[in-house]
């Protein structure tokens, strides 16, 4: 089955890239403590992911800032999550494209930050994350996808997504620049 997978992929790159040239959004860096707004993007298939973010959540919402989750499900059937906005395979195209109006409804939210927090190759949230109206997009290092995200964190090969969530905070702490 690799040779229809690659087939979905030749048609959901040629699907991405259309968005992207479509996509105009002004892009401006923002630190963790600036953020008011977090939108963050997950693989929702391993239960310990969903209790790692819910926690994490929990502390940007403790913080002071507004949380919106989306989560991705590797089945069929998974529709909703204590919440948690949750996009399953029938919510995508025969070529990975997200089509449902919960995860284009998440697309279109205005976050000051995005967080796509997942360490591994998930198409239709890189589809999200590409289309996404958020002021800054962050993600995992990959340098074949740099369209994606507009500050990319290399985590040396490791999936575990604790060690990610660790990093972005860190990272995100850190950033001064001179607001205009």
């Amino acid at each position: 089955m690799k040779w229809w997978y690659n087939i979905q992929r030749y048609f959901y790159r040629k699907a991405l890239n259309e968005a992207l040239r479509q996509t105009k959004e002004l892009r401006s860096i923002i630190n963790l403590p600036d953020a008011q707004t977090i939108g963050i993007l997950y693989d929702s298939s391993d239960a310990d992911n969903d209790i790692l973010i819910t926690r994490f959540a929990e502390q940007l919402k403790r913080d002071g800032k507004q949380v919106e989750i989306l989560g991705f499900i590797n089945d069929n059937k998974t529709d909703h999550k204590a919440d948690i906005k949750v996009m399953n395979t029938a919510h995508i195209s025969w070529c990975l494209v997200p089509v449902h109006e919960t995860a284009l409804d998440f697309a279109r939210k205005r976050f000051d930050l995005l967080l796509c927090c997942f360490t591994r190759e998930i198409l239709p949230l890189e589809y999200i994350a590409a289309i996404s109206r958020a002021r800054w997009r962050v993600g995992v290092y990959d340098e074949r996808k740099t369209a994606l995200y507009d500050f990319m964190i290399n985590i040396g090969g490791r999936r575990d997504l604790s060690y990610l969530l660790s990093i972005i905070t860190s990272y995100l702490n850190k950033i001064h620049y001179d607001a205009a």
